[in-house]
């Protein structure tokens, strides 16, 4: 290693350190300063998940709901009528197959199970890390596996989902597994991974559709996916049926009032209304699957297989009914397949998307270390107008990473069409790092 080369990369540590440190910081001192003092994503799933197992309640109802709402807030939700969303604001809204995934925490209080998720949200982003290295097949050294982690711990998606216990931590790394999974040829284990990872159904909205074309279209060969998905959630539906009968019309009408009492809108909402929202995010699914539809024709091992599962990941962010920035933990490989280098033909739109994409994120860290420069000259209370700085770039981020891997999408001719990942010279991660000036 160079003397030139060893700086560069020990300077790239260094900023991945820097910009981690002064987003952790915004988030403690900035983001978070006027959340109340018991405000989390945890206790809602966890209490339902306690109430359900332990005493057989229906995690649904309402009695629940304001359970939830007397300790977060401080007191529970006077709905206007019968019929107002608020009556189970900030309720479980979740299958409740997804209390099984906290099963163990249930006969712990709820510090303790605090404490234990974040033990398993920690592994959980590490585990997504290695195995999306592993799926890209990204050669790396310590110090590159050093800087990797630091940016991908310092991200605001992953602080904020770290800081807030959200459950999008562990959906985000099933997706990893099952991805993995199929990349390695596991077809059997990634159906019931898969299945699982549909706790935060909205997450799969893109993957399950696209898998099911991608199984249809070598049925012979495929259908150990689709039999062990269709059977793993088979037993998930039900055993929730069990302990909650009717659960799947009372789940959709909670469903329904989430997105009143959030603010449940896409990024298609925001820029066309929500009246057309949803058309337009439909007419964006089918578009991506109608484009990948050559990608059908590769397996598991493909560059064209692997990159159409991480576009479709990214495309779900765009049209699913949340903004929230913890949910763009499932953009980690887009990110790391731009830094692959893998594909040696890029076109300018795909350069220009790539490089807003990195602007956008890149931007957050600056925005944050300006804050902390901010907070040595002046009171941090000065400074709390300024709280969503860092997140400006955030909705138009899903955007610039889809349209970078639609544009960069190898061509028929590119892969062999049932080829394997081709056998290149890659670079090594500081030095993709590098090139992003």
């Amino acid at each position: 290693m160079s003397d030139s080369g060893g700086s560069r990369k020990l300077l790239w540590l260094l900023l991945s350190v820097l910009s981690g440190g002064s987003m952790a910081w915004y988030v403690t001192a900035i983001w978070s300063a006027n959340q109340p003092a018991h405000f989390n994503d945890l206790y809602a799933p966890w209490w339902a998940a306690h109430e359900m197992l332990r005493h057989g309640r229906n995690p649904y109802s309402p009695e629940i709901a304001h359970e939830i709402q007397t300790v977060i807030y401080g007191a529970p939700a006077h709905p206007t009528s019968a019929n107002d969303p608020a009556s189970i604001s900030g309720g479980f809204s979740y299958p409740p197959y997804a209390a099984f995934l906290l099963w163990p925490t249930v006969y712990l209080s709820f510090a303790g199970a605090q404490r234990v998720f974040l033990l398993v949200s920690l592994a959980a982003m590490l585990l997504s890390i290695v195995l999306w290295v592993r799926t890209l097949r990204l050669p790396l050294e310590p110090l590159g596996w050093l800087t990797l982690t630091w940016f991908a711990f310092g991200s605001f998606p992953a602080l904020q989902g770290l800081k807030l216990q959200n459950l999008s931590v562990i959906a985000a790394a099933l997706l990893a597994i099952t991805i993995y999974l199929l990349s390695s040829g596991h077809l059997a284990l990634a159906g019931m991974f898969l299945a699982i990872s549909t706790f935060k159904p909205q997450f799969t909205i893109a993957l399950i559709p696209g898998l099911a074309l991608w199984t249809f279209n070598d049925w012979g060969s495929r259908r150990r996916l689709a039999l062990s998905f269709l059977f793993t959630m088979l037993v998930l539906v039900a055993s929730s049926e069990w302990f909650v009968p009717g659960w799947i019309v009372r789940f959709l009408q909670v469903i329904r009032a989430y997105r009143h009492y959030t603010y449940g809108h896409s990024f298609l909402d925001v820029w066309f209304t929500p009246n057309w929202g949803m058309p337009l995010g439909l007419c964006v699914l089918a578009l991506t699957l109608f484009f990948l539809w050559k990608m059908w024709l590769h397996d598991t091992h493909s560059t064209a297989f692997i990159r159409s599962m991480i576009l479709l990941l990214a495309v779900t962010l765009v049209i699913i009914p949340s903004l929230a920035p913890h949910a763009q933990l499932l953009l980690l490989p887009g990110f790391l397949l731009f830094l692959d280098g893998g594909n040696p033909v890029w076109s300018r739109m795909a350069k220009l998307a790539q490089g807003a994409s990195w602007t956008l994120l890149a931007w957050s860290w600056i925005a944050a270390w300006g804050l902390f420069v901010g907070a040595l000259l002046f009171p941090v209370s000065r400074l709390l107008r300024y709280w969503g700085l860092p997140l400006y770039g955030s909705p138009l981020l899903p955007l610039a990473v889809s349209l970078a891997l639609v544009f960069s999408l190898p061509s028929g001719h590119q892969v062999g069409i049932g080829g394997t990942l081709p056998e290149i010279q890659k670079p090594d991660l500081q030095t993709g790092l590098a090139g992003q000036k």
